[in-house]
């Protein structure tokens, strides 16, 4: 009886911890990605918008940064 109960448990815990790691920044700017830069665990593409020069870090996750390359169009690299 206790396995029975114990299963659901688990595995709801389980959810909620991978749920927890899941990063979540803030979309950026679209435009073209001028250039990408690492700070040890933190990653950040630099967009430039409807290439007025005016050129806006941010953070994003690993995965999004290693989607973007310098001159693709940014949100368009992270969604295929």
């Amino acid at each position: 009886m206790r396995r029975l109960i114990l299963a659901p448990v688990l595995v709801a815990v389980a959810a909620l911890a991978l749920a927890g790691c899941a990063q979540d920044f803030a979309q950026g700017p679209e435009g073209r990605v001028t250039d990408k830069s690492k700070d040890g665990e933190k990653f950040y593409l630099v967009v430039d918008p409807k290439k007025e020069g005016k050129e806006k870090k941010f953070r994003v996750s690993k995965y999004d940064y290693h989607d973007c390359y310098r001159g693709s169009k940014y949100p368009k690299c992270i969604d295929d």
